[in-house]
């Protein structure tokens, strides 16, 4: 596509030239035959941006330039038929025939390039966590569990990153041989999306959370981003089960870039020094109070000539710190990671499913959980 682009504008170049003589003393035989080779060039270039604009069916204020070009174009064509300067040409129709060949073929390439291959060709980012060998500490008051997040390109397309996060949540439980009563297992269900019946849940404790790879990461093919860490599990705490999170958020690069201030725009809600609460999260996102950081810039799409028949938007990544919540503990929190494409800065306007899909962002989540009893059974082996 670059290629043919190139050569229109030298077409163009050359069409400009002729046009001085041609309506002038017409010193040139072939001048108007090359004026209307170069008008046929407007049009076909033209009808690319303008079909690109329509498929993607957002507006730009080139939109205007399109429509423009093509009313312009029908009228140099329709004066140039008039003063029939294809007589000059020695073979018209092959010519005709040369520019219609020459459009369907960019069309094509423009299909195949911006539609068919950032459609079709998967990526390939193996993503999973993992318990590894616990020990126990010198003073037998805690458990040291290794954990593995698995994050890397096997495929044949780049990504950026847009976040990740990685949770660690203890859970007190109890056991009960009667088992727990109807209400109680329909909550559990509704809210943690399991129960078991002769395990009662107390409320949640984080033990820990981080970042496996950094905001506006590049992920080339063949590179690993994967990431270990080491979870500190008080035996004395009354927790009973272990629960590791771990959500991965990327952009294709054949289908969106980020902008490169993204690494550095972090913004936190909270005074650094104080630790004292600044702002809030829009009210969509999480309740007053909660506080959170943020990375976000303008997303580009993978070319420029989708940038100008595409709106701006910009990618956004919450790191939100709630209070309380639903199963958490007085005090603690439960942190989660949100990214979405919106079309302000602020994160006001999040587009649809639909208007995010051309971006090829992707947000995947993989958990595990291992009980006290099993981890403390291993590093007593």
């Amino acid at each position: 596509m670059g290629v043919a682009f190139i050569a229109a504008a030298l077409a163009e170049a050359v069409a400009a030239l002729a046009v001085c003589d041609y309506w002038g003393k017409r010193a040139i035989r072939y001048s108007g035959s090359v004026v209307l080779a170069g008008v046929g060039t407007v049009l076909v270039t033209d009808l690319m941006f303008l079909i690109t604009q329509i498929q993607g069916r957002d507006y730009t204020p080139f939109l205007w330039l399109w429509i423009g070009l093509v009313l312009w174009a029908a009228w140099a064509l329709w004066t140039l038929t008039r003063q029939r300067v294809w007589q000059a040409i020695q073979h018209p129709r092959g010519i005709a025939l040369s520019v219609v060949v020459s459009g369907v073929i960019g069309l094509v390439s423009l299909t195949y390039s911006q539609m068919y291959v950032p459609y079709s060709t998967p990526v390939k980012i193996p993503f999973s966590i993992s318990f590894g060998e616990s020990t126990l500490s010198a003073d037998g008051t805690a458990l040291h569990v290794p954990a593995h997040v698995e994050f890397r390109n096997t495929g044949s397309v780049r990504v950026y990153v847009v976040g990740t996060m990685w949770t660690v949540i203890g859970w007190p439980t109890q056991y009960s041989e009667k088992g727990i009563g109807e209400s109680d297992w329909k909550w559990e269900t509704l809210n943690y999306d399991r129960t078991f019946r002769h395990v009662k849940y107390g409320y949640s404790h984080m033990l820990g959370t981080g970042k496996f790879a950094e905001p506006g990461d590049r992920l080339d093919p063949g590179m690993d981003l994967s990431h270990d860490f080491v979870i500190d599990v008080p035996l004395r705490s009354g927790l009973g089960r272990i629960e590791i999170d771990a959500t991965a958020s990327f952009v294709r690069a054949d289908r969106g870039k980020l902008g490169n201030s993204y690494a550095s725009s972090i913004e936190v809600s909270w005074d650094p020094e104080t630790g004292r609460h600044l702002r809030d999260a829009p009210d969509w996102l999480t309740q007053k109070g909660d506080d959170f950081y943020r990375f976000h810039s303008k997303i580009y799409h993978s070319s420029e000539m989708l940038n100008l028949t595409h709106s701006m938007d910009y990618a956004t990544g919450w790191w939100v710190f709630s209070k309380g919540g639903i199963g958490v503990a007085e005090g603690d929190t439960n942190p989660y990671l949100y990214v979405s494409i919106f079309r302000d800065s602020e994160g006001k306007e999040r587009l649809s499913d639909s208007e995010q899909e051309p971006y090829g962002m992707t947000t995947e989540t993989q958990s595990t959980e291992r009980t006290v009893d099993q981890l403390l059974r291993a590093a007593k082996k």
